[in-house]
């Protein structure tokens, strides 16, 4: 089994904000902008309130006319609402390009399992019921939800039958692929999903379970960075901006330990 650590959602480059740890826990990623597609932020709801006004709120000065469409994926959040074709929804994550290329070439199919990270803080409601950031409140990676992949989706008659997903609106992007779900879910914040080493403010030094620092394990897009063991954790100086960390193990004994790793991530949140 390989594991896929994806980075997605809004960050300091695309959108300019962290996503929002909602006061109930919720992890909530943020679509980033995205003008090739036609679905509006104001079109979208979840929970009943709009992703315009959530990121209004957190982000007053985030420009609307500039950007007021998004890309909607991985598109795995039940409670999202105001999608085309939403009768025939169904959970799918894209990638194409370069990234699906890395994907292929590292043999990700069937049966492997994307776990879905981003840049988050924590947030509160203001007296007027407003959502706002915590002040001082750390920005960190948080995985925040997953696929277990059970079908792969290449041909592009396939793929714009998916209308309502942003790489089934425009199915021509080199290399396009969806990605169709076995099983999937999001979760609601726990420490334990926690990727950045507290107490530090480069949220790209990560703490990993320790087997990451025993070898046999590796992590694709990292160039010469690899996991080192501390005290009790494996430290992990992550690329700055990759997309699809692909994690592989090499020995029966460190596979073992990356299933029941992702096993205790799912099965606890």
């Amino acid at each position: 089994m390989k594991v896929i650590l994806s980075r997605k959602g809004m960050d300091s480059t695309s959108g300019g904000m962290a996503n929002p740890i909602l006061p109930d826990g919720t992890l909530l990623s943020l679509p980033i902008p995205d003008n090739t597609v036609g679905t509006a932020y104001k079109d979208l709801f979840y929970k009943g309130q709009r992703l315009e006004e959530i990121i209004s709120q957190l982000r007053p000065k985030f420009d609307f006319g500039k950007n007021p469409t998004c890309h909607l994926d991985p598109d795995i959040y039940k409670d999202i609402e105001g999608r085309t074709a939403t009768d025939e929804w169904k959970p799918a994550f894209g990638q194409h390009g370069v990234s699906a290329v890395h994907l292929d070439k590292l043999g990700v199919g069937v049966d492997d399992i994307f776990l879905f990270y981003g840049m988050f803080q924590k947030t509160m409601y203001q007296p007027d019921k407003t959502l706002r950031f915590v002040r001082n409140a750390p920005i960190v990676h948080i995985i925040y939800g997953y696929i277990k992949v059970g079908e792969i989706l290449r041909e592009k008659q396939e793929i714009e039958r998916y209308s309502w997903h942003p790489h089934g609106i425009n199915p021509d992007r080199p290399n396009n692929r969806l990605y169709l779900p076995d099983t999937y879910g999001t979760f609601q914040y726990d420490d334990s999903l926690v990727l950045t080493k507290r107490g530090q403010d480069n949220r790209r030094l990560w703490a990993l379970p320790a087997f990451f620092g025993k070898g046999d394990i590796s992590i694709s897009w990292q160039g010469d960075n690899r996991p080192t063991l501390k005290d009790g954790y494996a430290e992990l100086n992550s690329a700055c901006r990759g997309q699809e960390f692909v994690v592989s193990a090499s020995t029966p004994k460190q596979e073992r330990n990356l299933c029941e790793w992702v096993d205790r991530l799912i099965q606890n949140h």
